[in-house]
């Protein structure tokens, strides 16, 4: 039996949870004593019903109500289709590239399913609705997935990999991203990789023209430039070469170096032969030729 003031209330709480016994007087207990049998039963109260063997709860119903509930959801994913990407592809190519369905490559059985044309670069494109994330698109294999298509159309310069979340996640493969590459420093051959970055569809496409058809026309502000005097910058270039043997020649410790660099003066020779091979008017048997004939000299 229970000599504790406080044991005795909570005893008879749980006589009153357990057997329906009648709720206990906290009348004979001190202040103190009063708020510490209190503090227990509502612990009681909020344990009661409470299952230990019960599974753990699911992080959905744990985020649920909170700044965090959805983030668990499958990615929304957008409708793969040539309509889908079009606005994407002229917005980034320009209305003369929109996209048609790749009939021949489907016909064979090949996985591309849109061709868009910029100038004379044909880019093809492959909806990957298998793929959910950007993360696992850059980690496709390049030889599985575009290995087919290079070589049964090998004027493809790039097949762009596309999925269907709300920015067209895509990368672009070129025919070398399917080979086997050396690495540096270790020099040791590895399997293909994605090499590119996985970019929005407009940016994908952008980036890929822009490396395979750089626009390299003058505009106005390049027309204003001064020209460059390249027979200036040789005998520039020429002069500060001389100099700097000269000046080596001077600290050299070794006799023949210190007599034949301390005095070197070659600028006519050497801007004459910069000059020619500059202007492509000499081959490499040719600058060979008159290198081999000013040693003695």
């Amino acid at each position: 039996m229970a000599t504790d003031p406080i044991e005795a209330v909570i005893a008879a709480y749980l006589d009153h949870l357990e057997n329906g016994g009648p709720v206990p007087s906290f009348d004979d207990l001190t202040e103190e004593d009063r708020r510490t049998a209190q503090e227990l039963i509502d612990l009681m109260r909020e344990g009661r019903g409470i299952d230990v063997y019960r599974s753990r709860p699911s992080l959905d119903s744990l985020l649920a109500g909170t700044e965090f509930e959805g983030w668990l959801d499958a990615p929304h994913t957008e409708g793969l289709s040539i309509d889908a990407v079009r606005p994407e592809v002229i917005s980034a190519l320009g209305s003369a590239s929109s996209p048609v369905a790749d009939g021949t490559a489907q016909n064979e059985g090949i996985r591309s399913d849109a061709l868009t044309q910029f100038q004379t670069l044909h880019i093809r494109l492959q909806f990957r609705d298998d793929i959910t994330t950007p993360a696992d698109l850059a980690r496709v294999d390049p030889r599985v997935a575009a290995g087919a298509v290079f070589g049964r159309f090998p004027e493809t310069v790039a097949l762009v990999l596309i999925i269907g979340d709300q920015e067209f996640s895509s990368v672009a493969i070129d025919p070398f991203d399917t080979e086997p590459f050396i690495g540096t420093p270790d020099g040791q051959t590895y399997p293909p990789r994605i090499t590119r970055p996985v970019l929005p569809l407009h940016d994908t496409l952008r980036r890929v023209v822009d490396e395979l058809a750089p626009d390299l026309a003058i505009d106005e502000l390049a027309a204003d430039h001064q020209p460059v005097e390249l027979p200036d910058i040789i005998r520039a270039e020429c002069a500060s070469a001389c100099a700097a043997i000269v000046a080596e020649g001077k600290k050299s410790r070794t006799a023949a170096k210190k007599e034949t660099w301390s005095v070197f003066d070659e600028r006519a020779f050497l801007v004459s032969l910069t000059h020619d091979a500059s202007a492509d008017d000499l081959t490499e048997a040719d600058i060979d030729e008159r290198i081999d004939a000013a040693v003695p000299a």
